[in-house]
């Protein structure tokens, strides 16, 4: 999810209008509306009393997540699996890429994500194979 999403979600969970937020940000509406239709993010120096003011730590803001379960894990693998077949291997990878950006600190998911891109690599699902080389051998 990204961090407009997650904004808007908690922003709403907590009963607050974009008005409410910007005035106790100290910025104005249009910034509030900008960054939850992903047509800006919020400076830096803004996240941290974002998440104070929405009740939610910075990992939460920032969608980084340590741990999914197993069952969540196999689902991920599933849906790749199945995408190898209607995407092709170059779009799998790309989703790939930006599935290990969202939960940067599972090793399980990194590393079962690294087997099958290299497993369907090796089989010559991949027209150039070496192309893919150091970013996975890099997750093992």
């Amino acid at each position: 999810m990204d961090i407009g999403s997650v904004i808007k979600k908690y922003r709403k969970d907590i009963g607050l209008t974009q008005e409410e937020m910007a005035n106790r940000l100290g910025v104005t509406t249009p910034a509030v509306n900008k960054w939850e239709n992903g047509n800006s993010n919020p400076d830096i120096e803004l996240l941290s009393p974002i998440a104070r003011l929405l009740n939610i730590s910075l990992d939460t803001l920032l969608s980084f997540h340590e741990k999914l379960t197993d069952v969540e894990i196999e689902e991920i693998i599933r849906q790749m699996d199945k995408m190898f077949s209607k995407e092709g291997y170059d779009k799998t990878y790309e989703w790939a890429m930006r599935v290990i950006k969202e939960y940067p600190n599972c090793n399980m998911l990194i590393w079962q994500v690294a087997v099958m891109l290299d497993a369907r690599r090796l089989t010559g699902e991949c027209k150039e194979p070496d192309k893919y080389d150091e970013q996975i051998n890099s997750w093992y």
